[in-house]
């Protein structure tokens, strides 16, 4: 099942003042059977991460596990984590920084798996800071003390692109972060709104076709092959229903595997799974997927995030990776 979510930031509030509460699905230990699969509710962003799961849902590589997704589409990850919290999902797709950032403020979540990864390749990545065709920007070095569209603010856009940034020697102090979900940045960009957007797949693509330019890969930028997305969990549910937790990792595991083994087969089904053409399903870049979370990443990240006031940097990585979920 496939729906819309936006929570609005009161809504989100009330969720993270009522954390401990709400319930998990299914008897406490279930085990979960590939005759009479557990339903299970989860959140991930919009895009190419939303496509991951209807794609391992289409082949029925979670059902194979004993487990029917019940997918929700959010803006981004940092929505995603009261919904979880509260009980509303039995797991949700949210990048790192919003994950650390919830641990940071002792909220019970559990990162169960990993998510996207950046690619290696500093001008070839699934996210990009587009800017429009006549602008006057024309490199990175521009964007210093311009106006910047991020799905979500104070969290992966503003780090990645700051760390991105200052690697190249750019002075960040005066760049200006607007709040824009991506289906809507392109069009934000366009109305000269914004100088600058911070886009992911698949809409990097259709900007591009629409004349856009990339001036910045931040991920990969930031840290190649950088741990991006990564699915959490309550604490409370990893505790009570360990035998789904481990079904979902190997449904990541194996959807993973399906996609770097043949990643035509994937494209091909983009355009059934999102709002991809075609032709941008071809043309796009894909993430990287992969079945065990990136530690170096995680820490990478949560320095960064102490750097720039987010956190104190200072989380504790045992507790909030799951069992299973790292090497």
């Amino acid at each position: 099942m496939h729906s819309s979510l936006r929570l609005a930031a009161s809504s989100a509030l009330c969720l993270l003042l009522a954390a401990c509460g709400g319930s998990s699905a299914g008897s406490s230990k279930t085990v979960p059977d590939s005759s009479k699969p557990t339903v299970i509710k989860i959140a991930e962003t919009a895009g190419v991460p939303a496509a991951f799961l209807e794609y391992g849902e289409q082949k029925g590589l979670f059902k194979a596990q004993g487990l029917d997704l019940e997918i929700d589409t959010a803006a981004g990850g940092a929505a995603v984590i009261p919904g979880v919290v509260s009980g509303n999902y039995q797991f949700g797709g949210s990048n790192t920084t919003s994950v650390l950032l919830a641990a940071s403020k002792g909220l019970p979540i559990s990162l169960v798996a990993p998510g996207t990864f950046a690619t290696d390749k500093a001008d070839a990545d699934f996210s990009a800071v587009l800017v429009a065709k006549g602008s006057p920007i024309t490199s990175a070095k521009d964007l210093a003390g311009k106006k910047i569209a991020v799905n979500t603010l104070k969290n992966i856009g503003d780090v990645t692109i700051k760390a991105s940034l200052e690697a190249r020697g750019v002075d960040t102090s005066g760049i200006q972060f607007v709040e824009v979900g991506f289906p809507d940045m392109l069009a934000t960009l366009d109305a000269g709104r914004v100088d600058a957007a911070w886009e992911i797949e698949p809409f990097v693509s259709l900007g591009r076709q629409q004349g856009f330019r990339p001036v910045l890969w931040p991920y990969v930028e930031s840290k190649p092959s950088l741990q991006v997305g990564s699915y959490v969990a309550s604490s409370k549910y990893v505790k009570e229903q360990p035998k789904v937790v481990e079904a979902f990792q190997k449904g990541v595991a194996a959807t993973a595997e399906a996609i770097a083994s043949d990643p035509a087969a994937f494209r091909t089904a983009l355009p059934t799974l999102q709002k991809v053409t075609p032709e941008a399903a071809q043309k796009m870049i894909l993430p990287v997927w992969q079945a065990k979370c990136d530690l170096d990443s995680l820490n990478f990240m949560a320095e960064k995030m102490g750097k720039y006031g987010l956190s104190n940097g200072k989380i504790d990585m045992d507790k909030l990776v799951a069992s299973g979920a790292a090497e």
